[in-house]
């Protein structure tokens, strides 16, 4: 669906409570986010934050337990992501990705030039925004959680998801990119699956199993986690 065919059939707000029991992707016809892509550029990133090209990152392992820390500065990183490609023979443990440790002051003013996804949830205080950047072939191995939301601003990341109750099978010390190219050929029940291209968010529901392999270097992102039911007056 396009932002406006979701409007037009769930109302001016978006997704209402309780959200959709599928995935599905949502492209953004309006480009709301074609400012804030500028800003995510590769070229671009390191002018938001103090410090610059020394400004800090911590990053965690790709497995999933996201359990180990690194240390590296942003452009470090950003070199890192336009030059390396994970291999599937590579552990998750000892790969390293930004995603899940952007709730600081500078990732904060950053993320407030991101618009929300179309959802009633999706606002300031009912979500929690994650930016993230992966080099081709990274990725999250499988986990689970509340819905939500992730779009896609340079790159392309595929998606395979499970509903609740087909927990899937996966070592979680090898990368996703392992399960694609190893279990995934063999397995009976596929999975759900899609690739998400610049411009597009996937919505995730709840409690869904999901596992992304990132396609393409320097491939970026915002994820949106909501609630399935929010308090309105």
């Amino acid at each position: 669906l396009s932002r406006n065919q979701l409007r037009h059939h769930f109302g001016p707000v978006g997704l209402v409570t309780p959200l959709y029991h599928e995935p599905f992707i949502i492209y953004d016809n309006n480009n709301d986010n074609g400012d804030f892509s500028k800003l995510t550029q590769s070229g671009n990133i390191t002018q938001n934050f103090e410090g610059g090209e020394n400004f800090m990152l911590d990053l965690t392992s790709s497995n999933s337990f996201s359990e180990h820390k690194k240390r590296i500065t942003l452009r470090e990183y950003v070199d890192y992501s336009l030059s390396t490609e994970i291999h599937p023979h590579q552990l998750s443990n000892e790969t390293y990705y930004l995603f899940g440790q952007t709730f600081t002051a500078p990732w904060v003013e950053l993320l407030k030039s991101y618009k929300l996804p179309p959802c009633q949830t999706c606002t300031r205080d009912l979500s929690a925004l994650a930016f993230g950047i992966g080099a081709k072939g990274s990725g999250v191995q499988w986990h689970f959680h509340g819905p939500g939301f992730s779009e896609t601003l340079h790159g392309r990341k595929h998606w395979v998801l499970y509903p609740p109750d087909k927990k899937p099978k996966y070592d979680p010390d090898f990368t996703p990119l392992y399960w694609m190219e190893y279990s995934y050929p063999s397995i009976d029940s596929k999975p759900w699956e899609c690739t998400v291209h610049q411009g597009e968010m996937i919505y995730f529901p709840d409690m869904w199993h999901h596992a992304i392999v990132n396609l393409d270097p320097y491939t970026v992102f915002v994820s949106t986690f909501t609630t399935e039911h929010g308090v309105f007056n």
